[in-house]
Protein backbone atom coordinates (compact mmCIF):
# COMPACT_ATOMS: atom_id res chain seq x y z
CA UNK A 1 0.00 0.00 0.00
CA UNK A 2 2.75 2.63 0.62
CA UNK A 3 4.99 1.46 -2.39
CA UNK A 4 1.29 2.57 -3.91
CA UNK A 5 1.00 5.57 -2.46
CA UNK A 6 4.28 6.71 -3.49
CA UNK A 7 4.13 6.00 -6.55
CA UNK A 8 0.94 8.16 -6.82
CA UNK A 9 2.66 10.71 -5.09
CA UNK A 10 5.52 10.43 -7.50
CA UNK A 11 3.71 10.61 -10.38
CA UNK A 12 1.52 13.63 -9.52
CA UNK A 13 4.22 15.30 -9.17
CA UNK A 14 5.98 14.30 -12.11
CA UNK A 15 2.72 15.30 -14.04
CA UNK A 16 2.49 18.91 -12.00
CA UNK A 17 6.59 18.92 -13.30
CA UNK A 18 5.60 18.22 -16.61
CA UNK A 19 2.88 20.65 -16.79
CA UNK A 20 4.94 23.32 -15.62
CA UNK A 21 7.67 22.52 -17.84
CA UNK A 22 5.64 22.63 -21.07
CA UNK A 23 4.12 26.10 -20.18
CA UNK A 24 7.71 27.16 -19.83
CA UNK A 25 8.98 25.60 -22.65
CA UNK A 26 5.42 26.79 -25.02
CA UNK A 27 6.86 30.80 -23.64
CA UNK A 28 10.46 30.02 -24.35
CA UNK A 29 9.36 29.69 -27.73
CA UNK A 30 6.89 32.44 -27.95
CA UNK A 31 9.42 34.82 -26.75
CA UNK A 32 12.50 33.60 -27.89
CA UNK A 33 11.53 32.25 -31.14
CA UNK A 34 11.10 35.93 -32.68
CA UNK A 35 14.24 37.11 -31.39
CA UNK A 36 16.51 33.45 -33.10
CA UNK A 37 14.72 34.77 -36.32
CA UNK A 38 14.85 38.50 -35.71
CA UNK A 39 18.80 37.82 -34.98
CA UNK A 40 19.76 34.41 -37.25
CA UNK A 41 17.25 35.59 -40.26
CA UNK A 42 19.62 38.08 -41.84
CA UNK A 43 22.31 35.20 -42.53
CA UNK A 44 20.13 32.86 -44.51
CA UNK A 45 21.76 31.11 -47.58
CA UNK A 46 20.53 33.70 -50.10
CA UNK A 47 22.44 36.57 -48.19
CA UNK A 48 25.39 34.05 -47.94
CA UNK A 49 25.97 33.40 -51.94
CA UNK A 50 25.36 37.01 -52.64
CA UNK A 51 27.08 40.23 -52.06
CA UNK A 52 25.36 43.48 -50.96
CA UNK A 53 25.82 46.57 -48.50
CA UNK A 54 26.03 45.54 -45.23
CA UNK A 55 23.80 45.98 -42.06
CA UNK A 56 24.13 49.13 -40.63
CA UNK A 57 21.32 49.01 -37.90
CA UNK A 58 19.83 46.60 -35.78
CA UNK A 59 16.29 47.81 -36.73
CA UNK A 60 16.72 49.16 -40.77
CA UNK A 61 19.47 46.48 -41.72
CA UNK A 62 20.85 47.63 -44.76
CA UNK A 63 18.98 50.67 -45.44
CA UNK A 64 20.52 53.89 -45.35
CA UNK A 65 18.11 55.47 -42.49
CA UNK A 66 18.89 59.18 -43.69
CA UNK A 67 17.93 57.93 -46.48
CA UNK A 68 14.78 56.08 -45.68
CA UNK A 69 13.50 59.01 -43.36
CA UNK A 70 14.01 61.51 -46.19
CA UNK A 71 12.21 59.40 -48.79
CA UNK A 72 15.19 58.97 -51.01
CA UNK A 73 15.33 55.55 -51.14
CA UNK A 74 15.28 54.94 -54.79
CA UNK A 75 19.11 56.74 -54.92
CA UNK A 76 20.13 54.58 -52.50
CA UNK A 77 18.71 51.19 -54.34
CA UNK A 78 20.43 52.38 -57.55
CA UNK A 79 23.48 53.72 -55.87
CA UNK A 80 23.74 50.02 -54.78
CA UNK A 81 23.33 48.56 -57.97
CA UNK A 82 25.62 50.45 -59.68
CA UNK A 83 27.93 48.87 -56.63
CA UNK A 84 27.01 45.07 -55.98
CA UNK A 85 25.73 44.99 -59.59
CA UNK A 86 21.66 44.07 -60.75
CA UNK A 87 21.46 41.23 -58.42
CA UNK A 88 22.54 41.24 -54.67
CA UNK A 89 21.40 41.00 -51.20
CA UNK A 90 20.38 43.00 -48.50
CA UNK A 91 18.88 43.45 -45.06
CA UNK A 92 15.38 44.80 -45.10
CA UNK A 93 13.70 46.66 -42.12
CA UNK A 94 13.46 44.14 -39.22
CA UNK A 95 16.38 42.52 -40.12
CA UNK A 96 14.29 40.58 -43.11
CA UNK A 97 16.39 39.08 -46.05
CA UNK A 98 15.86 40.58 -49.09
CA UNK A 99 16.89 38.99 -52.57
CA UNK A 100 17.21 42.36 -54.93
CA UNK A 101 16.49 41.62 -59.04
CA UNK A 102 16.89 43.82 -61.15
CA UNK A 103 18.10 41.18 -64.39
CA UNK A 104 14.93 41.52 -66.47
CA UNK A 105 15.01 38.40 -67.53
CA UNK A 106 14.25 37.34 -64.18
CA UNK A 107 11.87 40.30 -64.05
CA UNK A 108 9.94 39.04 -66.93
CA UNK A 109 9.41 35.75 -64.87
CA UNK A 110 8.92 36.95 -61.86
CA UNK A 111 5.89 39.17 -62.99
CA UNK A 112 4.32 36.42 -64.62
CA UNK A 113 4.07 34.11 -62.54
CA UNK A 114 2.22 35.01 -59.08
CA UNK A 115 4.61 36.59 -56.73
CA UNK A 116 2.50 38.86 -54.62
CA UNK A 117 3.20 40.58 -51.84
CA UNK A 118 3.78 40.09 -48.64
CA UNK A 119 1.12 39.63 -45.99
CA UNK A 120 2.46 41.73 -43.97
CA UNK A 121 3.54 44.54 -47.01
CA UNK A 122 -0.58 43.83 -47.74
CA UNK A 123 -1.58 44.89 -44.22
CA UNK A 124 0.42 47.93 -44.78
CA UNK A 125 -1.38 48.99 -47.98
CA UNK A 126 -4.89 47.73 -46.62
CA UNK A 127 -4.59 50.65 -44.34
CA UNK A 128 -5.39 52.80 -47.08
CA UNK A 129 -6.20 51.04 -49.82
CA UNK A 130 -8.78 48.32 -47.83
CA UNK A 131 -9.21 44.98 -49.79
CA UNK A 132 -9.04 45.84 -53.08
CA UNK A 133 -7.25 45.12 -56.33
CA UNK A 134 -4.18 46.74 -55.34
CA UNK A 135 -3.62 44.39 -52.25
CA UNK A 136 -5.41 41.26 -52.76
CA UNK A 137 -4.08 37.98 -55.03
CA UNK A 138 -5.02 34.72 -56.59
CA UNK A 139 -8.73 34.58 -56.67
CA UNK A 140 -10.02 37.01 -54.80
CA UNK A 141 -8.55 39.15 -57.30
CA UNK A 142 -9.44 37.43 -60.26
CA UNK A 143 -13.21 37.99 -58.86
CA UNK A 144 -12.24 41.52 -58.44
CA UNK A 145 -10.55 41.89 -62.00
CA UNK A 146 -12.95 40.20 -63.79
CA UNK A 147 -16.26 42.46 -62.55
CA UNK A 148 -13.81 45.72 -62.92
CA UNK A 149 -13.11 44.98 -66.11
CA UNK A 150 -15.83 46.36 -68.82
CA UNK A 151 -14.98 49.70 -67.14
CA UNK A 152 -11.35 49.79 -68.39
CA UNK A 153 -12.06 48.59 -72.29
CA UNK A 154 -10.26 50.36 -74.81
CA UNK A 155 -14.27 51.52 -76.11
CA UNK A 156 -14.85 52.40 -72.06
CA UNK A 157 -11.78 54.62 -71.90
CA UNK A 158 -12.75 56.81 -75.33
CA UNK A 159 -16.12 57.02 -73.87
CA UNK A 160 -14.51 58.78 -71.28
CA UNK A 161 -13.11 61.49 -73.59
CA UNK A 162 -16.60 64.27 -73.17
CA UNK A 163 -14.99 64.16 -69.55
CA UNK A 164 -11.25 64.83 -70.01
CA UNK A 165 -12.56 67.38 -72.55
CA UNK A 166 -14.21 69.19 -69.98
CA UNK A 167 -11.55 69.09 -67.22
CA UNK A 168 -8.82 69.67 -69.52
CA UNK A 169 -10.68 73.00 -70.58
CA UNK A 170 -11.56 73.65 -66.77
CA UNK A 171 -7.31 73.17 -66.77
CA UNK A 172 -6.76 76.11 -69.04
CA UNK A 173 -9.44 78.60 -67.92
CA UNK A 174 -7.50 77.87 -64.16
CA UNK A 175 -3.85 78.38 -65.44
CA UNK A 176 -5.36 81.56 -67.61
CA UNK A 177 -6.79 83.11 -64.22
CA UNK A 178 -3.61 82.27 -62.63
CA UNK A 179 -1.71 84.12 -65.32
CA UNK A 180 -4.43 87.02 -65.27
CA UNK A 181 -4.10 87.91 -61.50
CA UNK A 182 -0.36 88.09 -61.55
CA UNK A 183 1.77 91.17 -61.31
CA UNK A 184 4.34 89.35 -62.98
CA UNK A 185 5.65 90.79 -65.92
CA UNK A 186 4.11 88.88 -69.14
CA UNK A 187 7.06 88.36 -70.71
CA UNK A 188 8.69 86.36 -67.89
CA UNK A 189 5.74 84.57 -67.49
CA UNK A 190 3.86 83.70 -64.48
CA UNK A 191 5.29 81.79 -62.02
CA UNK A 192 3.11 78.59 -60.53
CA UNK A 193 3.45 75.40 -58.70
CA UNK A 194 1.70 73.35 -61.75
CA UNK A 195 1.75 70.18 -59.41
CA UNK A 196 -1.37 71.75 -57.51
CA UNK A 197 -2.82 72.55 -60.57
CA UNK A 198 -2.31 68.71 -62.26
CA UNK A 199 -3.32 67.32 -59.14
CA UNK A 200 -6.89 69.17 -59.53
CA UNK A 201 -7.55 68.30 -62.81
CA UNK A 202 -6.77 64.40 -62.10
CA UNK A 203 -8.86 64.65 -59.30
CA UNK A 204 -11.49 66.45 -61.12
CA UNK A 205 -11.10 63.76 -63.87
CA UNK A 206 -11.10 60.69 -61.74
CA UNK A 207 -14.02 61.99 -59.85
CA UNK A 208 -16.48 62.17 -62.82
CA UNK A 209 -15.10 59.52 -64.81
CA UNK A 210 -14.26 56.90 -62.08
CA UNK A 211 -17.57 57.77 -59.57
CA UNK A 212 -19.51 59.79 -61.50
CA UNK A 213 -19.01 62.42 -58.29
CA UNK A 214 -17.42 66.24 -58.96
CA UNK A 215 -15.08 67.52 -56.37
CA UNK A 216 -15.00 70.81 -58.63
CA UNK A 217 -11.58 71.43 -56.62
CA UNK A 218 -10.61 73.20 -60.30
CA UNK A 219 -13.19 75.74 -60.05
CA UNK A 220 -12.71 75.82 -56.03
CA UNK A 221 -10.92 78.62 -54.21
CA UNK A 222 -10.00 76.06 -51.34
CA UNK A 223 -6.63 74.71 -51.13
CA UNK A 224 -7.94 71.47 -50.85
CA UNK A 225 -11.06 69.55 -51.07
CA UNK A 226 -12.37 67.53 -48.25
CA UNK A 227 -11.21 63.80 -49.97
CA UNK A 228 -8.43 64.91 -51.01
CA UNK A 229 -7.04 66.10 -48.13
CA UNK A 230 -7.75 62.70 -46.55
CA UNK A 231 -6.19 61.11 -48.85
CA UNK A 232 -2.86 62.64 -48.51
CA UNK A 233 -2.80 62.60 -45.03
CA UNK A 234 -3.40 58.84 -45.51
CA UNK A 235 -0.65 58.41 -48.45
CA UNK A 236 1.42 60.45 -45.68
CA UNK A 237 0.90 58.32 -42.73
CA UNK A 238 0.80 54.95 -44.60
CA UNK A 239 4.09 55.71 -46.21
CA UNK A 240 5.55 57.49 -42.80
CA UNK A 241 9.25 57.63 -41.96
CA UNK A 242 9.39 58.26 -39.06
CA UNK A 243 10.31 55.65 -35.78
CA UNK A 244 6.59 54.84 -35.09
CA UNK A 245 5.81 54.17 -38.89
CA UNK A 246 8.52 52.17 -39.09
CA UNK A 247 7.49 49.74 -35.76
CA UNK A 248 4.15 50.23 -37.25
CA UNK A 249 5.48 48.31 -40.41
CA UNK A 250 7.27 45.91 -38.74
CA UNK A 251 4.82 44.82 -35.73
CA UNK A 252 1.59 46.01 -37.39
CA UNK A 253 -1.57 45.54 -35.05
CA UNK A 254 -0.02 45.59 -31.90
CA UNK A 255 1.03 48.67 -32.42
CA UNK A 256 -1.68 50.49 -33.88
CA UNK A 257 -3.74 49.57 -31.20
CA UNK A 258 -1.12 51.00 -28.96
CA UNK A 259 -0.92 54.43 -30.76
CA UNK A 260 -4.76 54.58 -30.42
CA UNK A 261 -5.17 54.26 -27.01
CA UNK A 262 -1.88 56.57 -26.47
CA UNK A 263 -3.59 59.05 -29.17
CA UNK A 264 -0.37 59.38 -30.95
CA UNK A 265 -0.66 62.27 -33.43
CA UNK A 266 0.35 60.07 -36.26
CA UNK A 267 -2.48 57.10 -35.92
CA UNK A 268 -5.23 59.73 -34.77
CA UNK A 269 -4.47 61.46 -38.43
CA UNK A 270 -4.39 58.10 -40.38
CA UNK A 271 -7.54 56.89 -38.63
CA UNK A 272 -9.83 60.24 -39.02
CA UNK A 273 -8.36 60.23 -42.57
CA UNK A 274 -9.96 56.67 -43.42
CA UNK A 275 -13.26 57.34 -41.97
CA UNK A 276 -13.45 60.52 -44.27
CA UNK A 277 -12.48 57.85 -47.37
CA UNK A 278 -14.86 55.30 -46.29
CA UNK A 279 -18.01 57.48 -45.68
CA UNK A 280 -17.33 58.90 -49.22
CA UNK A 281 -16.80 55.34 -50.72
CA UNK A 282 -19.74 54.41 -48.80
CA UNK A 283 -22.15 56.96 -50.30
CA UNK A 284 -20.80 56.85 -53.55
CA UNK A 285 -21.18 53.02 -53.89
CA UNK A 286 -25.00 53.52 -52.89
CA UNK A 287 -25.85 55.93 -55.14
CA UNK A 288 -24.17 53.74 -58.03
CA UNK A 289 -26.51 50.90 -56.92
CA UNK A 290 -29.30 53.06 -56.45
CA UNK A 291 -29.04 53.96 -60.14
CA UNK A 292 -28.39 50.31 -60.96
CA UNK A 293 -31.68 49.40 -59.55
CA UNK A 294 -33.45 51.89 -60.84
CA UNK A 295 -32.16 50.46 -64.52
CA UNK A 296 -29.76 53.74 -65.13
CA UNK A 297 -28.05 52.34 -67.40
CA UNK A 298 -27.07 56.15 -68.68
CA UNK A 299 -23.59 56.40 -66.33
CA UNK A 300 -20.46 55.79 -68.04
CA UNK A 301 -17.82 56.13 -64.79
CA UNK A 302 -15.72 53.21 -63.97
CA UNK A 303 -18.34 52.79 -60.51
CA UNK A 304 -21.02 52.81 -62.18
CA UNK A 305 -19.80 50.16 -65.12
CA UNK A 306 -18.54 48.11 -62.28
CA UNK A 307 -21.77 48.00 -59.85
CA UNK A 308 -23.74 46.93 -63.45
CA UNK A 309 -21.30 44.05 -64.25
CA UNK A 310 -21.50 42.95 -61.09
CA UNK A 311 -25.10 42.28 -60.81
CA UNK A 312 -25.29 40.98 -64.72
CA UNK A 313 -26.17 37.52 -65.82
CA UNK A 314 -21.96 36.93 -66.79
CA UNK A 315 -21.20 36.94 -63.31
CA UNK A 316 -22.28 34.20 -61.38
CA UNK A 317 -23.53 35.35 -57.82
CA UNK A 318 -21.18 33.38 -55.95
CA UNK A 319 -18.29 35.53 -57.97
CA UNK A 320 -19.97 38.75 -57.00
CA UNK A 321 -18.29 41.69 -54.86
CA UNK A 322 -19.76 42.66 -51.73
CA UNK A 323 -20.42 46.59 -50.83
CA UNK A 324 -17.81 46.78 -48.96
CA UNK A 325 -15.47 45.57 -51.66
CA UNK A 326 -16.90 48.11 -53.91
CA UNK A 327 -15.94 50.60 -51.63
CA UNK A 328 -12.72 49.72 -51.06
CA UNK A 329 -12.23 49.91 -54.97
CA UNK A 330 -12.68 53.47 -54.23
CA UNK A 331 -9.16 54.70 -52.57
CA UNK A 332 -7.15 51.86 -55.06
CA UNK A 333 -8.67 53.88 -58.10
CA UNK A 334 -7.93 56.98 -56.45
CA UNK A 335 -4.62 56.05 -55.99
CA UNK A 336 -3.96 54.80 -59.87
CA UNK A 337 -5.71 57.30 -61.23
CA UNK A 338 -5.25 60.65 -59.36
CA UNK A 339 -2.19 60.35 -57.69
CA UNK A 340 0.01 58.11 -60.09
CA UNK A 341 -1.46 60.28 -63.07
CA UNK A 342 -0.90 63.44 -61.64
CA UNK A 343 2.85 63.14 -60.71
CA UNK A 344 3.75 61.71 -64.08
CA UNK A 345 2.39 64.56 -65.54
CA UNK A 346 4.53 67.05 -62.89
CA UNK A 347 7.16 64.87 -64.40
CA UNK A 348 6.66 65.60 -67.83
CA UNK A 349 6.34 69.01 -67.36
CA UNK A 350 9.91 68.70 -65.70
CA UNK A 351 11.27 67.52 -68.84
CA UNK A 352 9.56 69.72 -71.04
CA UNK A 353 11.36 72.85 -69.22
CA UNK A 354 14.94 71.82 -69.63
CA UNK A 355 16.78 74.14 -71.80
CA UNK A 356 16.44 74.25 -75.45
CA UNK A 357 15.72 70.39 -75.84
CA UNK A 358 12.22 71.26 -73.54
CA UNK A 359 11.48 74.18 -75.62
CA UNK A 360 11.86 71.60 -78.91
CA UNK A 361 10.21 69.11 -77.55
CA UNK A 362 7.40 71.65 -76.37
CA UNK A 363 7.40 73.03 -79.95
CA UNK A 364 6.93 69.60 -81.61
CA UNK A 365 4.11 68.22 -79.61
CA UNK A 366 2.11 72.16 -80.88
CA UNK A 367 3.12 71.19 -84.20
CA UNK A 368 1.20 67.50 -84.49
CA UNK A 369 -1.58 69.18 -82.53
CA UNK A 370 -2.16 72.23 -85.45
CA UNK A 371 -1.31 69.69 -87.96
CA UNK A 372 -3.58 68.76 -90.71
CA UNK A 373 -3.43 65.18 -89.42
CA UNK A 374 -4.82 66.13 -85.83
CA UNK A 375 -7.83 67.80 -87.35
CA UNK A 376 -10.76 67.28 -84.09
CA UNK A 377 -8.52 65.94 -81.53
CA UNK A 378 -10.22 67.95 -79.06
CA UNK A 379 -13.58 66.30 -79.71
CA UNK A 380 -12.21 62.51 -80.99
CA UNK A 381 -10.05 60.88 -78.37
CA UNK A 382 -9.04 58.34 -81.07
CA UNK A 383 -7.57 61.31 -83.53
CA UNK A 384 -5.70 62.54 -80.18
CA UNK A 385 -4.71 58.52 -79.41
CA UNK A 386 -3.29 58.25 -82.74
CA UNK A 387 -0.71 60.96 -82.42
CA UNK A 388 2.79 59.77 -82.81
CA UNK A 389 4.61 62.43 -81.17
CA UNK A 390 2.51 62.34 -78.23
CA UNK A 391 2.75 58.61 -77.65
CA UNK A 392 6.16 59.00 -77.81
CA UNK A 393 6.15 61.68 -75.41
CA UNK A 394 3.86 59.94 -72.93
CA UNK A 395 5.87 57.02 -72.81
CA UNK A 396 9.29 58.55 -72.41
CA UNK A 397 7.43 60.28 -69.39
CA UNK A 398 6.75 56.73 -67.92
CA UNK A 399 9.31 55.14 -69.00
CA UNK A 400 11.92 57.94 -67.50
CA UNK A 401 9.96 59.11 -64.72
CA UNK A 402 7.59 56.01 -63.83
CA UNK A 403 5.37 56.96 -60.77
CA UNK A 404 6.13 53.82 -58.78
CA UNK A 405 10.11 53.44 -58.74
CA UNK A 406 9.95 49.95 -57.50
CA UNK A 407 8.20 46.49 -55.87
CA UNK A 408 8.28 43.94 -53.19
CA UNK A 409 7.02 40.41 -53.87
CA UNK A 410 7.45 37.08 -52.09
CA UNK A 411 8.18 34.12 -53.52
CA UNK A 412 4.97 31.82 -53.86
CA UNK A 413 6.67 28.75 -54.10
CA UNK A 414 10.33 27.19 -54.24
CA UNK A 415 11.44 28.29 -57.75
CA UNK A 416 14.52 28.58 -59.83
CA UNK A 417 14.86 31.85 -62.10
CA UNK A 418 17.45 32.08 -64.39
CA UNK A 419 18.96 35.65 -65.50
CA UNK A 420 20.29 37.07 -68.70
CA UNK A 421 23.99 37.65 -67.47
CA UNK A 422 25.85 35.24 -64.68
CA UNK A 423 26.74 36.65 -61.64
CA UNK A 424 29.61 36.55 -59.52
CA UNK A 425 29.32 35.01 -56.05
CA UNK A 426 31.10 35.75 -53.11
CA UNK A 427 33.43 32.39 -53.34
CA UNK A 428 34.15 33.59 -56.83
CA UNK A 429 32.29 30.96 -58.86
CA UNK A 430 29.14 32.56 -61.70
CA UNK A 431 25.66 31.57 -62.17
CA UNK A 432 23.18 32.21 -64.49
CA UNK A 433 20.19 31.09 -62.16
CA UNK A 434 18.80 31.93 -58.72
CA UNK A 435 17.27 28.91 -56.26
CA UNK A 436 14.33 31.21 -54.26
CA UNK A 437 12.93 29.21 -51.47
CA UNK A 438 9.14 30.04 -50.84
CA UNK A 439 7.98 33.42 -48.85
CA UNK A 440 11.61 34.84 -49.36
CA UNK A 441 11.08 38.75 -49.96
CA UNK A 442 12.33 39.91 -53.44
CA UNK A 443 12.98 43.21 -54.81
CA UNK A 444 12.99 44.87 -58.11
CA UNK A 445 13.48 48.79 -59.65
CA UNK A 446 11.14 50.04 -61.97
CA UNK A 447 13.31 52.84 -62.26
CA UNK A 448 16.72 50.88 -62.90
CA UNK A 449 14.93 48.74 -65.69
CA UNK A 450 13.54 51.94 -67.27
CA UNK A 451 16.56 52.90 -68.04
CA UNK A 452 19.00 50.78 -68.11
CA UNK A 453 21.72 51.20 -70.72
CA UNK A 454 21.92 47.24 -71.53
CA UNK A 455 18.60 47.63 -72.80
CA UNK A 456 17.49 50.91 -73.79
CA UNK A 457 20.85 51.70 -75.72
CA UNK A 458 23.70 54.53 -74.45
CA UNK A 459 21.39 56.99 -74.28
CA UNK A 460 19.01 54.85 -71.95
CA UNK A 461 20.09 57.50 -69.22
CA UNK A 462 18.56 60.46 -71.32
CA UNK A 463 15.26 62.04 -71.94
CA UNK A 464 14.20 61.11 -75.51
CA UNK A 465 11.00 60.76 -76.73
CA UNK A 466 12.11 59.81 -80.28
CA UNK A 467 13.32 56.60 -79.33
CA UNK A 468 9.44 55.68 -79.74
CA UNK A 469 8.86 57.39 -82.85
CA UNK A 470 8.02 54.75 -86.41
CA UNK A 471 10.12 54.46 -88.99
CA UNK A 472 9.40 57.10 -91.77
CA UNK A 473 8.35 60.19 -88.96
CA UNK A 474 10.36 63.27 -89.67
CA UNK A 475 12.37 62.61 -86.01
CA UNK A 476 12.78 59.56 -86.62
CA UNK A 477 17.05 58.34 -85.91
CA UNK A 478 17.82 55.47 -87.69
CA UNK A 479 19.65 53.74 -84.97
CA UNK A 480 18.12 54.92 -82.25
CA UNK A 481 15.99 51.46 -81.18
CA UNK A 482 16.20 49.76 -77.90
CA UNK A 483 17.59 46.66 -77.55
CA UNK A 484 15.30 43.45 -78.91
CA UNK A 485 16.19 42.31 -75.10
CA UNK A 486 13.31 45.44 -73.87
CA UNK A 487 10.73 43.17 -75.33
CA UNK A 488 11.42 40.22 -72.48
CA UNK A 489 9.81 42.64 -70.17
CA UNK A 490 6.59 42.15 -71.59
CA UNK A 491 5.32 45.19 -69.97
CA UNK A 492 1.52 46.17 -70.35
CA UNK A 493 2.26 49.29 -72.19
CA UNK A 494 5.14 49.22 -75.26
CA UNK A 495 6.99 46.50 -72.74
CA UNK A 496 7.65 49.12 -69.75
CA UNK A 497 7.43 48.43 -66.26
CA UNK A 498 5.83 51.02 -65.15
CA UNK A 499 2.10 49.56 -65.50
CA UNK A 500 3.41 46.35 -64.38
CA UNK A 501 2.93 42.81 -66.40
CA UNK A 502 0.85 39.49 -66.01
CA UNK A 503 -2.14 38.64 -63.89
CA UNK A 504 -1.17 41.50 -61.93
CA UNK A 505 -0.61 44.55 -64.18
CA UNK A 506 -2.47 47.78 -64.00
CA UNK A 507 -6.21 47.42 -65.00
CA UNK A 508 -6.72 51.23 -65.61
CA UNK A 509 -3.41 51.76 -67.86
CA UNK A 510 -5.38 52.63 -70.66
CA UNK A 511 -7.49 55.32 -68.67
CA UNK A 512 -4.22 56.70 -67.39
CA UNK A 513 -2.73 57.46 -70.65
CA UNK A 514 -5.40 59.43 -72.15
CA UNK A 515 -5.36 61.24 -69.14
CA UNK A 516 -1.99 62.28 -69.59
CA UNK A 517 -2.55 62.73 -73.46
CA UNK A 518 -5.18 64.50 -72.91
CA UNK A 519 -3.93 67.12 -70.16
CA UNK A 520 -0.33 67.75 -72.02
CA UNK A 521 -2.26 68.36 -75.21
CA UNK A 522 -4.04 70.91 -73.44
CA UNK A 523 -1.32 72.50 -72.24
CA UNK A 524 0.74 72.43 -74.97
CA UNK A 525 -2.05 73.97 -77.33
CA UNK A 526 -2.22 77.37 -74.86
CA UNK A 527 0.92 77.84 -72.92
CA UNK A 528 5.09 77.78 -73.03
CA UNK A 529 6.59 76.29 -69.94
CA UNK A 530 9.13 78.14 -68.90
CA UNK A 531 11.86 77.51 -65.92
CA UNK A 532 10.91 78.82 -62.84
CA UNK A 533 13.98 81.13 -61.86
CA UNK A 534 15.10 84.35 -63.79
CA UNK A 535 18.54 85.11 -65.47
CA UNK A 536 20.46 85.19 -62.46
CA UNK A 537 18.48 83.53 -59.81
CA UNK A 538 19.19 80.53 -58.11
CA UNK A 539 18.19 77.27 -60.40
CA UNK A 540 16.00 75.61 -59.00
CA UNK A 541 16.50 71.82 -57.80
CA UNK A 542 14.02 69.37 -57.72
CA UNK A 543 14.04 65.89 -55.65
CA UNK A 544 12.25 63.32 -55.71
CA UNK A 545 10.31 61.89 -52.82
CA UNK A 546 8.82 58.14 -52.45
CA UNK A 547 5.70 58.48 -50.97
CA UNK A 548 4.52 55.27 -52.38
CA UNK A 549 4.94 57.20 -55.72
CA UNK A 550 7.69 59.50 -56.39
CA UNK A 551 6.36 63.12 -55.67
CA UNK A 552 8.25 66.31 -56.94
CA UNK A 553 9.46 68.57 -54.43
CA UNK A 554 11.78 71.20 -54.52
CA UNK A 555 15.84 70.91 -52.96
CA UNK A 556 15.14 71.91 -48.87
CA UNK A 557 11.82 73.03 -49.05
CA UNK A 558 10.14 70.03 -47.71
CA UNK A 559 7.68 71.43 -45.54
CA UNK A 560 6.00 73.21 -48.65
CA UNK A 561 4.85 69.71 -49.66
CA UNK A 562 4.95 68.61 -53.31
CA UNK A 563 6.16 70.78 -55.94
CA UNK A 564 7.11 71.42 -59.58
CA UNK A 565 7.16 75.39 -60.09
CA UNK A 566 7.36 76.64 -63.72
CA UNK A 567 6.63 79.57 -65.73
CA UNK A 568 3.86 79.78 -67.73
CA UNK A 569 2.67 82.10 -71.04
CA UNK A 570 0.01 81.74 -72.94
CA UNK A 571 0.37 81.16 -76.65
CA UNK A 572 -0.56 84.04 -78.94
CA UNK A 573 -3.99 83.44 -80.66
CA UNK A 574 -4.02 80.07 -78.85
CA UNK A 575 -7.98 79.03 -79.08
CA UNK A 576 -7.13 75.20 -78.99
CA UNK A 577 -9.15 75.28 -75.68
Amino acid sequence: MKANASLAAWLEVDVLTLAKLTVLIGLVSVLFAPLVRFFLLPYSKTLRNLSGPPVKHWLWGSWDKEAYAAGQLELYLLRSIKAYGPVFSLVGISRVPVLVVCDHRAVAKIMQIPYQRSERQNEILRRHFGRGLLTEGGATHRRQRKVAHPAFTANAVFDMAPIFRAKTALFVERLRKHIDQSSDPAQEGTRINIAHDLNRVALDIIGSAGFGYEFNSLTSDKETSELETAFQKSIRQISSNTLYGALRQVIGEPIIRLGRFLRVAEQVELDNARAVIEKLSGELVSRAKKSAEEGDSSGKDVLSLMVRANVSKEVKPSQRLTDLELMQMVPAFLTAGHDTTSNALSWACHSLIQGERGMQLQQRIRDELFSPEATGWMDDSRILDGLPFLESMVKETLRYHCPVRHLFRTAPFDDVVYLSKPVMLKDGTKTDKLTIKKGEMILYSISYLNRCEDLWGPDGLEFKPERWLPEGHQYYENGNRMADSVKELKGVYSHLMSFGAGPNQCIGAKMSIMEIKYTLAALMSNFELIQPNLAGEKPVKIVSVLQIVAHPLVEGEKEKGWAMPIRIRPLSGSTAL
